[in-house]
């Protein structure tokens, strides 16, 4: 019930435990950053983001040891092989996400109206310097949790449009607590799950998400001076006002809580699932054992 025939733990298992584990990360880097930063919000991001990200790499490098009996590349196996070609997954899809983010604007230049003041001076440098850190390891630390080992095994144990359901939904979820949260910013945030998961699946790495996630955030947030999920933190280079119809321009929330961005990000799914993506080599690997692995597990275009 709960190993394989070789002894691993069940891939079902292993998601439960886990996501159990990735929950315990969260809080407890949450903690030590809150008890360093106190109320300095972006000190407590730059501490509590690369410390999720570690605590993740960590927690999950154990449960590859201990249930999956994977003895070496265990970078590899959580999803970032260092094989040839990844860098130029990760850059593909930093410059897809920025091509998405220009094409989610344009909305609000035609029905809306934008107001920009420009920020970037030599003291603000540093703060800039922070900012793209804590977007880099913030994209990390949720692709680890949402598309990583627990994404992994749940996929290996139920099939890949299952996986991407629980974990699209839950990444929607988790964001319903960001300032200005609404109804079309959790299907917006679902459809980016879908997108980044669907990355994931057609090149078994987390380089190309773990690209577009932080690409994303950096059009939105830093080149175009808007809110990133209800966030202004990141917007040190400009910072945009935006006013009109809020089903252009999302709120205070931003651009993922248009209805317009609904096209925009659903014409990505689409250019994931189509283009001619290769999986990355994951050398000394071994392959998964599953009981409902079958046609319906991977995705193909």
């Amino acid at each position: 019930m709960f190993t394989t025939s070789t002894g691993r733990l069940h891939p079902v298992w292993a998601f439960v435990v886990s996501a159990l584990l990735s929950v315990l990360a969260f809080l407890a880097a949450g903690y030590a950053a809150g008890a360093i930063a106190g109320d300095r919000v972006l000190l407590f991001e730059a501490i509590f983001r690369p410390l999720l990200a570690l605590l993740l790499i960590a927690l999950f490098v154990w449960m590859l040891t201990a249930a999956d009996h994977v003895e070496g590349h265990h970078l590899a196996a959580l999803g970032l092989p260092r094989a040839k070609g990844w860098l130029k997954q990760f850059t593909f899809g930093c410059l897809l996400a920025f091509g998405l983010a220009v094409l989610a604007i344009v909305p609000i230049e035609i029905w809306g109206h934008t107001r920009t003041r420009f920020l970037l001076s030599v003291h603000t440098l540093p703060r800039f310097g922070t900012v793209l850190l804590v977007l880099l390891m913030g994209a990390l630390a949720e692709e680890l949790m949402f598309r990583g080992y627990p994404f992994q095994h749940l996929e290996q144990g139920i099939g890949a449009i299952g996986a991407i359901t629980v974990f699209s939904v839950m990444f929607g979820a988790v964001h319903l607590a960001n300032p200005g949260a609404s109804l079309w910013g959790l299907i917006n945030t679902i459809l980016i799950g879908v997108l980044l998961s669907i990355s994931y699946l057609r090149t078994r790495a987390l380089w190309l998400p773990w690209g577009i996630h932080f690409g994303w955030n950096f059009a939105l947030g830093v080149l175009f001076g808007l809110p990133v999920s209800g966030l202004r933190l990141f917007n040190v280079v400009v910072r945009t006002a935006v006013s009109g119809p809020n089903w252009v321009t999302g709120g205070s929330y931003g651009v993922e809580a248009s209805a317009t961005a609904v096209v925009i990000i659903l014409a990505g799914i689409v250019m994931a699932w189509k283009l001619p993506l290769a999986p990355l080599a994951q050398p000394g690997l071994p392959l998964p054992e599953t009981e409902h692995r079958d046609s319906s597990s991977s995705i193909q275009p």
